[in-house]
């Protein structure tokens, strides 16, 4: 596993390519912060590795509109193959479905409140794409 800590976020990378993004207390997720976690990401592995992502935030994380257009964007899909996102903050949880519906995200992708869920969804997918 490979952990890499920046001022925004903190980010894990497992062997079997689950990438683990949990966005720091009062930090708002830019575009450059994740336009950085993709660089962190190939820099471990090489690029054009698909991975399957569970993006979570601490109290007061926030993903601004630009972020969430470019998440759902056919340039993210070139470096996720699904994304779980998790929060059991409500106002999180109205913001992730409202993703879903207006952003319209290229790779499969929920809003789940238990993170050992969004876990399970993730490897499930893995495991049929590699069928």
């Amino acid at each position: 596993m490979k952990e890499f800590e920046t001022q925004h976020f903190r980010m894990k990378i497992s062997d079997e390519f689950i990438k683990e993004v949990l966005v720091k207390k009062n930090v708002s997720f830019s575009p450059e912060n994740y336009k950085e976690s993709i660089s962190l990401s190939n820099s471990v592995c090489k690029p054009g590795t698909k991975f399957y992502v569970l993006l979570e935030g601490e109290e007061g994380a926030q993903v601004p509109a630009e972020t969430r257009r470019l998440a759902a964007s056919q340039e993210y899909s070139n470096h996720s193959s699904a994304l779980a996102l998790c929060s059991s903050n409500l106002l999180m949880a109205i913001a992730g479905n409202l993703f879903l519906k207006i952003n319209k995200p290229k790779v499969p992708t929920r809003f789940f409140e238990n993170r050992d869920e969004a876990i399970i969804w993730l490897k499930k997918l893995m495991a049929n794409s590699q069928i």
